[in-house]
């Protein structure tokens, strides 16, 4: 599925939105900066079928570690917009990686805690299909190497993944996706996925650049077991899964090489 731009008006005028900035086109949703009932709101429009799933999520959490959602659609989604001046990118590359690490890792279990108290929204896909690029019977048979070998890891964990570590994953925690709302770090961008809670914290180690990934690999190793309560294999073994899958993806899509390959390559 895909939509033309022409649909950004359609939301601008049906939730009335005054825009206060440039719209950014992204490879999969429209943004759009706005006010709205004397609110810095942003509007997200999705490109792809992919990327509609964010929204009702984000409204399921209800504001809860994540920013908070004021419309939704099945393809749209109107949220408050970050107005703080602190940037987790930043912090890392400042020598503050260690507290950074930290927000992320209490923004991922404030997430996931709301999977005890409610039932995960309808639209959220199981995590074995999350990783089908990787697993799928196809996939499997082009496989080689170091690469053949996560896949079958990665099929492990999925198939002993228990009942009590199932809950719904943002998917795509890292240093962009967590920002400064006014003092408080919330989360943005959903994926939508449920599965085992490990996963959530793999992509904070490929961020935010490939000299701090690699360098601090071992610390935030150290740090997401201790404030998540997972063993510090089990947290490891996700993040190489999840380095194989992103490497899966982009070399399917003849993409340039980035930080998920020399994290599997170092450490996998």
């Amino acid at each position: 599925m895909d939509w033309v731009a022409g649909t950004v008006p359609i939301y601008l005028d049906r939730w009335a939105i005054q825009p206060h900035g440039e719209t950014v086109t992204t490879p999969s949703s429209w943004l759009v900066p706005g006010r709205w009932h004397n609110r810095d709101v942003m509007l997200k429009v999705a490109r792809i079928a992919e990327e509609c799933r964010g929204g009702p999520v984000l409204a399921w959490w209800a504001g809860s570690a994540a920013a908070e959602v004021y419309e939704v659609n099945d393809q749209a989604v109107l949220m408050g917009r970050a107005s703080g001046h602190r940037d987790l990118t930043t912090m890392s590359q400042t020598g503050l990686d260690d507290e950074v690490t930290h927000i992320l890792c209490g923004t991922i279990s404030s997430l996931h805690s709301a999977s005890a108290i409610s039932a995960p929204p309808a639209e959220v896909v199981p995590l074995s299909q999350w990783f089908h690029d990787l697993i799928g019977t196809d996939a499997a048979r082009l496989q080689a190497g170091s690469l053949a070998r996560v896949a079958a890891m990665a099929r492990e964990l999925l198939e002993a993944s228990d009942t009590e570590g199932q809950v719904v994953l943002h998917g795509d925690v890292h240093h962009g996706n967590v920002l400064d709302f006014d003092g408080r770090w919330l989360a943005i961008d959903p994926k939508g996925i449920f599965g085992h809670r490990a996963f959530d914290y793999a992509n904070i180690f490929c961020n935010p650049t490939a000299d701090l990934a690699l360098s601090r690999f071992h610390r935030r190793l150290a740090i997401v077991s201790e404030h998540s309560g997972l063993d510090v294999d089990v947290v490891r073994s996700w993040v190489i899964a999840w380095c194989a899958l992103s490497v899966t993806w982009t070399n399917n899509s003849g993409g340039q090489p980035w930080t998920a390959h020399a994290i599997l390559s170092e450490f996998g």
